[in-house]
């Protein structure tokens, strides 16, 4: 359960469950119109947890420049609190689109990242007035606008291809697919009136309508493209109360805790492997602890990111990204600190290779990272493609499955501490029976 209040009020050292929220901003005639900044307001949630009251405090969205068109500020404010908390990578840019029978917009912005897609309406309340009425219907007008707007272009999406540049400044082409999309709507508003229908129509599956604040609040705690992707498909089909988002967060990161972890098969497990379960949804920011090891995740996608790959398609580069971005949050930590550690053996050591895979619970995903005293890259491949192929003999997924590797190793120019490289295999490699017995001479088995 959890209270929301207004920052500049302490909370109570007990709070009820489920008490109201009690904001306070600047007062004026009424249907005045006034500053959006004097009506902001910063939430503070108390989240009642077995071990107490935990105090979660979110912060108004990042003030625009205050330029005269507040729109294009609002949509490129959204985009880039995507790219700094997610990866730029994944946040793109359609604009308009020629057609057969003219010209479409798709979206605001869009969101890529594995098999989901998200398109980004986002309406920005310019003329702000101080009466709730007034602006109660402002919403709801918009918001059924950006419902269409959305909803147009996913049937555009989900018909042909696009070209899109993302925030890397790259182009790419979004070809039409099996993809899963998403319309979500941004409402920039500081204060929207409490008890708010949006009278969306019964059919809103696959949308999800939030303020611009809570959209930052989502980025800035879980700090992942593909972590916030499958929270709003978790949430999609259910509208609540605008601004009540990061309630909402709270609640299933409270259940997520309470959960008890499924099973898992102990064959994916192999030899010396553990079965690691934390919540989804973390109650805490990610990374507002351990910040070093996340860092060093962050930096070894930005390494994948931004180093020349020759031979290797954008589209690639972007699915390897992708399932390096499905590392749980809650487990980013663990594989930071492993990388640090082992790092510091690896600079002293002559010829040393440490490795760290992670397995999804039905093998959905299966990432490595290590470290070595050197790069050999054969060596290095055929571990991927071993590990690879025994994943495959248990799951029978010969034809989808992908493994994506991550190697560490020093450098000593002084120009940077290390080199990053990436190897991801997919697919039925084709391995006979020989290839892999010569493979599993080479590494331990048991150092699954």
């Amino acid at each position: 359960m959890y209270k929301r209040c207004c920052l500049d009020q302490p909370p109570p050292s007990a709070a009820p469950p489920g008490a109201g929220i009690q904001q306070q901003s600047a007062g004026s005639e009424q249907g005045e119109q006034v500053p959006a900044s004097s009506l902001a307001t910063e939430l503070t949630i108390i989240v009642e947890t077995a071990a107490g009251h935990v105090v979660r405090r979110v912060p108004t969205a990042r003030p625009l420049p205050g330029g005269e068109n507040r729109g294009p500020e609002a949509e490129a404010a959204t985009a880039d609190a995507a790219a700094l908390w997610g990866l730029p990578d994944f946040v793109y840019r359609a604009g308009a689109q020629q057609t057969a029978s003219g010209v479409d917009e798709i979206g605001d912005r869009l969101l890529v990242v594995g098999d989901t897609g998200v398109v980004v309406q986002v309406k920005c309340r310019d003329a702000l007035t101080d009466d709730s009425d007034k602006e109660g219907r402002w919403i709801v007008k918009h918001t059924r606008k950006a419902i269409r707007q959305a909803r147009g272009s996913v049937r555009t999406l989900r018909t042909r291809a696009i070209t899109a540049k993302n925030a890397r400044g790259r182009e790419i082409d979004l070809s039409a697919d099996n993809r899963r999309w998403l319309g979500v709507i941004v409402i920039d508003h500081p204060n929207p009136p409490e008890n708010l229908d949006l009278e969306v129509e019964a059919s809103a599956e696959d949308l999800v309508v939030l303020l611009r604040r809570d959209w930052e609040f989502l980025f800035d705690q879980l700090k992942s493209t593909h972590a916030v992707v499958e929270y709003l498909r978790r949430v999609s089909g259910e509208i609540i109360e605008l601004g009540t988002e990061p309630m909402r967060y709270y609640d299933l990161a409270q259940a997520d805790a309470r959960a008890q972890p499924d099973p898992i098969d102990p064959a994916l497990l192999g030899p010396g492997g553990i079965h690691a379960s934390a919540p989804l949804l973390p109650l805490a920011p990610v990374a507002r602890e351990d910040r070093d090891a996340h860092s060093l995740v962050r930096m070894i996608l930005e390494d994948i990111a931004i180093s020349r790959a020759p031979g290797v398609s954008e589209a690639q580069r972007l699915r390897a990204l992708a399932e390096l971005d499905r590392v749980p949050v809650s487990h980013r930590a663990d594989v930071g600190r492993f990388l640090l550690a082992k790092f510091d053996e690896v600079i002293e050591a002559e010829d040393l290779f440490q490795v760290r895979r992670l397995v999804g619970r039905s093998g959905d995903f299966h990432l490595a990272f290590g470290v070595a005293s050197r790069l050999d890259q054969d060596t290095f491949a055929g571990w991927v493609q071993l590990r690879h192929h025994q994943l495959q003999t248990v799951t029978g997924k010969w034809e989808e499955q992908i493994t994506v590797a991550v190697l560490l190793t020093p450098r000593h120019d002084g120009r940077r501490p290390w080199d990053t490289t990436m190897i991801a295999v997919v697919g039925d490699l084709g391995l006979s029976d020989k290839e892999v017995s010569t493979l599993r001479d080479v590494f331990d088995t048991a150092a699954l």
